[in-house]
């Protein structure tokens, strides 16, 4: 018996199908999008804190530069003195003098 390979728009497809059921599934809960749908949720504070929240872990760490893994890629953070000055489960808390913030899909 021969398996049915699906193509990558078929994928795609099922993929876009199931984002777009969880969101309608937030909005009609009322429920956090970015827990429902597995997103990061970032805030900044000035140019010296981030918050992020729901994320996966930490790739890289060092005083000049934070790697991060999410759900939906990598925050990547660039500055001097970075420290992470608090950490849960759920949360990461960045101080130091932040220069840039990158998405890496």
């Amino acid at each position: 018996m021969q398996k049915k390979r699906r193509s990558r728009t078929q994928k795609s497809k099922g993929e876009e199908n199931k984002r777009k059921l969880k969101e309608k599934v937030a909005e009609l809960l009322e429920l956090p999008k970015e827990v429902v749908m597995d997103l990061p949720k970032i805030t900044m504070f000035g140019d010296r804190n981030l918050l992020v929240e729901n994320y996966k872990g930490i790739i890289e760490y060092d005083d000049n530069k934070i790697r991060i893994n999410t759900g939906k890629g990598i925050i990547k953070v660039t500055g001097e003195k970075l420290v992470i000055k608090e950490i849960t489960q759920e949360d990461l808390m960045i101080d130091g003098d932040i220069d840039t913030l990158e998405f890496l899909k």
